[in-house]
């Protein structure tokens, strides 16, 4: 018997094929209530906005709030539906619930967390085949924070190398991001915003094909060396505001 492909899932259709209108308007919706906060309450500048490939791209900053998500929509100049992040499956695709509470807003893709539910038969294969065909699906990108949470501002903590691998097996560039401002405007472990001004600055995009090698012996070098200077590029950039 032929084993059923993750895309036939009706878990993750909301991923691989359109999503229902009610999903796309909610997104626009909050997309447009950012936008207005972006505007009057925390001001934000976007610099180089004109960087941005004609393409789907993973989306990489520096984390210190919740609104980061929200604040890389806005600099693109696309709404939610255009972005998707990676979640943890044990956590948030435990239940129906969960997964339509929250992708009233944002995109999940499942992962399976290596610590966890070892026995768990979804694959990393498995999260990289929904990560394509959800961008292929209208140019849509990724987001994933290198640092894998939110650090304390102006100390960027060691990148994961696991947005140079994903930039690797889905063949897209990586869009280095700095954002400045919004650990005042959204600080960690507070309940609201303070309007803050809030600086995002786009530089140029990271291409797998410069790091990527055909040599699997020395594929882990490369990888480690492409998010080693992702690494380099966001924390030279921050320098301006921090040093």
């Amino acid at each position: 018997m032929a084993e059923t492909s993750i895309l036939e899932d009706p878990k993750y259709s909301y991923l691989v094929s359109k999503q229902p209108i009610f999903f796309q308007i909610l997104k626009k919706l909050f997309y447009y209530y950012c936008k207005f906060v972006f505007l009057w309450y925390t001001p934000v500048t976007v610099r180089g906005r004109e960087k941005l490939p004609d393409s789907s791209a993973v989306f990489c900053s520096n984390h210190n709030s919740h609104m980061d998500v929200a604040l890389l929509s806005a600099a693109a100049g696309k709404s939610f539906n255009y972005f998707g992040m990676l979640a943890a499956k044990d956590y948030w695709f435990d239940s129906a619930v969960k997964r339509i509470l929250t992708n009233f807003v944002m995109n999940l893709i499942p992962i399976t967390r290596k610590s966890k539910n070892r026995s768990d038969s979804f694959s990393f294969e498995d999260t990289i085949t929904l990560c394509r065909e959800f961008m292929n699906l209208g140019k849509r990108n990724l987001v994933i924070f290198p640092e894998g949470s939110r650090g304390i501002p102006g100390e960027i903590k060691p990148f994961r190398k696991g947005a140079a691998q994903f930039s690797e097996e889905l063949d897209v560039p990586i869009v280095p991001v700095f954002i400045h401002g919004s650990h005042k405007a959204w600080p960690k472990g507070k309940i609201f915003m303070r309007p803050t001004r809030i600086k995002v600055h786009i530089l140029d995009p990271m291409y797998p094909s410069k790091y990527v090698s055909e040599d699997l012996q020395n594929k882990n070098s490369y990888t480690i060396s492409f998010i080693q200077e992702l690494e380099n590029r966001i924390r030279e950039e921050g320098k301006q505001f921090y040093d």
